[in-house]
């Protein structure tokens, strides 16, 4: 009985008076009318999309039946935003065209808000099939945040090269470069 009184106790506290009323019939009558006042907690996963195939044909991109790119299709070298909250299991659709380049199936999503980047490139050189990349950036971070993808898939060699700008007075010699 004190468990009762204590939980009774607990809800009023927490709870709406119309809530503690559903949550004190919950534990008279078992968990099952107490588990419709839980609510999963629900985080923001922004979407941004790369366009890293090279074509001359923009990319168009798909949710189930809802086409996130209203505003046009997205040319190579181009990446928007989307606010459309993902699901573990979602399938992002890609066309070209009427034709389908491929499709990204959601995977395990972060349990914090995050923008999920997903660049969909040229699978090799001698296809035009296409392969995907993604890679988490975490909200609310004050320091900036960088993800270098390549994707290029020719034969050709380079290397990227990233440093601090030298402030106004400072010799580049003294930056960091990685």
């Amino acid at each position: 009985m004190a468990c009762i009184v204590k939980a009774l106790v607990c809800s009023v506290v927490v709870f709406t008076p119309v809530q503690a009323g559903k949550a004190i019939a919950a534990l008279r009558h078992g968990s099952e009318a107490f588990a419709s006042l839980v609510r999963p907690i629900e985080f923001k996963h922004k979407l941004r999309v790369c366009n890293a195939f090279p074509s001359s044909m923009p990319v168009d991109v798909l949710k189930g039946k809802v086409k996130l790119t209203q505003a046009g299709p997205m040319p190579y070298k181009e990446c928007r935003d989307f606010d459309s909250q993902l699901l573990e299991g979602d399938r992002l659709e890609f066309k070209v065209g009427d034709s389908t380049a491929g499709t990204f199936a959601v995977g395990e999503l972060p349990a914090n808000d995050a923008v999920l980047l997903l660049a969909i490139h040229r699978h090799d050189e001698m296809s035009t099939a296409v392969s995907f990349e993604s890679h988490t950036f975490a909200a609310g971070v004050e320091s900036p945040q960088i993800a270098v993808i390549d994707t290029y898939r020719g034969s050709a060699q380079a290397s990227a090269r990233i440093s601090d700008a030298a402030p106004l007075g400072e010799h580049h010699d003294k930056m960091r470069e990685e």
